[in-house]
Parts: structure tokens; C-alpha cells; sequence
């Protein structure tokens, strides 16, 4: 069974991420990058609203709805029980000093 954390990889515009590769004859043999794709997907439930995801419609941060708040603890917890719903395990979850938010965890094998 394949590990969740590896996927198909996307760039930095959120297109697939395609290097194509051709045999000697010139077909294309492959396309489509793979590789993990944890940090991808939490940017994606971070940015997303509740909705957005089609397969899970529960699953989102919404984090734009949070610029205004003085208190980053509502954040943070949404943060963690997002990433924990999508199987992730969170061993921290804060900002370091020049506000940046750090995410340390991922899938397990």
C-alpha cells in the first residue's frame, strides 16, 4: 500500500508539476512528478475554506479569515485539528520570532 505522503507533486503556481522524459525513440515515458507531498497539502488545507476541498467538505483553515485576530491560539488549534483530520501528526504547531508559522509533523509510515 502506498504511504500518503507521497503524491503527485504540484508547482509553485499549484499546476501539476510536469518533466517529461523521452526513450530514445522520442515517445514520452513519463510526465507527471511525484514525490512527498506533505508540505503541499498542508499550504492547501491552510488556505482553503471549509468546502473548498471536495472530498472532504469539513476539511480547511480559511487562514485569510485569521489576519485580523489578536490572539493566534484559535488559529493554531484550527491548524492542528485540520492537519490531524487528514492524518497528519502534529508534534508542534507556532510561529517563530519573525512571525512565521511552523508546522512540525506529517504523515507517519
Amino acid at each position: 500500500m502506498a504511504n500518503k505522503s507521497t503524491g503527485i507533486l504540484l508547482n509553485e503556481e499549484g499546476d501539476l508539476l510536469i518533466e517529461i522524459q523521452r526513450d530514445a525513440k522520442g515517445q514520452i515515458v513519463r510526465g507527471l512528478v511525484l514525490g512527498d507531498v506533505t508540505s503541499q497539502n498542508q499550504d492547501t488545507i491552510l488556505l482553503a475554506e471549509k468546502g473548498e476541498i471536495k472530498n472532504a467538505p469539513l476539511l480547511g483553515v480559511g487562514i485569510a479569515s485569521y489576519l485580523d485576530d489578536e490572539t493566534p491560539s484559535d488559529l493554531l488549534r484550527e491548524v492542528r485539528i485540520n492537519l490531524r483530520m487528514d492524518g497528519q501528526k502534529i508534534r508542534s504547531c507556532g510561529f517563530d520570532n519573525n512571525g512565521k508559522l511552523i508546522i512540525q509533523g506529517g504523515y507517519e509510515d
